[in-house]
Parts: C-alpha cells; sequence; structure tokens
C-alpha cells in the first residue's frame, strides 16, 4: 500500500502530522472524511473531521456537516488545503451547531485516492465529473 500523503492539523497545542482517509457512512452513504495519524506504525484515528447527521440535508454528495469537537480547528484545516468551501448553513443537533462545507472531492482523491475512488463510484461518479467547489465571486473574496 502506498504511503498516504501528509498533511499538518495544528489545533494550538502541537502541530501533529497527518493523512485523510475518506469512504462513506454505512447508513445513506454520506461522505466521510477522517482525520488519521500513524502511531507505532498503524493508522490510529485522530478525529472525525465529518460527522453523520442523517436529519440534515445535504445538496450533493461532496458536502458534509463537520464535527463540532474542535470545529474551528477543523475549518481552518479544511480552508488551509482548499479541501473545500465552508457554507453558511449550519444545523442544530442536541445542543451543538453543526457547520457545512462543500468538499472538494478531486483534492481529496489528492490525500487519499483509493478511499476518494470507492466513494465516487459507489454514487457513479468518475473523478472527472466530480463536483467541486465553486470559485467565489469577487465579493465573496473580498470579506
Amino acid at each position: 500500500m502506498e504511503e498516504p500523503k501528509k498533511l499538518v492539523y495544528d489545533s494550538g497545542a502541537q502541530p501533529e502530522e497527518v493523512f485523510l482517509r475518506v469512504s462513506g457512512y454505512l447508513d445513506r452513504n454520506r461522505l466521510y472524511v477522517g482525520i488519521y495519524q500513524t502511531e507505532y506504525g498503524y493508522p490510529e484515528l485522530f478525529s472525525d473531521l465529518t460527522v453523520n447527521l442523517h436529519h440534515a440535508p445535504l445538496n450533493g454528495v461532496n458536502e458534509a456537516y463537520i464535527d463540532h469537537n474542535f470545529s474551528k480547528e477543523h475549518l481552518r484545516f479544511i480552508r488551509k488545503y482548499k479541501l473545500g468551501r465552508v457554507l453558511p448553513e449550519t444545523v442544530a443537533s442536541g445542543y451543538c451547531t453543526f457547520q457545512k462545507v462543500a468538499f472538494d472531492l478531486k483534492k481529496l482523491a489528492e490525500y487519499d485516492p483509493q478511499g476518494t475512488r470507492e466513494f465516487m463510484e459507489s454514487h457513479g461518479i468518475q473523478i472527472a465529473d466530480a463536483p467541486k467547489q465553486k470559485p467565489k465571486n469577487k465579493s465573496q473574496r473580498e470579506r
């Protein structure tokens, strides 16, 4: 198996070298993105980037809600590596609010080619047809 492409996750304490795993949740096959690190030569879950909110609406297979634990750090990580675009929509579940993100599946494929390909194929999508984040218009870039 090919060595995963590394990223750095900065939670404010100590930067961690991590890699991504892309898959689909078992119920409804919504996008799952996990952040992993290598411990003693084996992949170990560092943090779930996404959560499975089956009641919350999504507009595309590339959309997901971000885990509320460390959500500011998660959103900073997504922006830093241009993994997707943070959308204005949020959803409440319990006492928590979750931010919606439109992930760039082509960008995710750079970090987990096999997982992203399998997820996309399960939705009948080829990499060339992958939904990509839309470029921001000028007024959004200036904010």
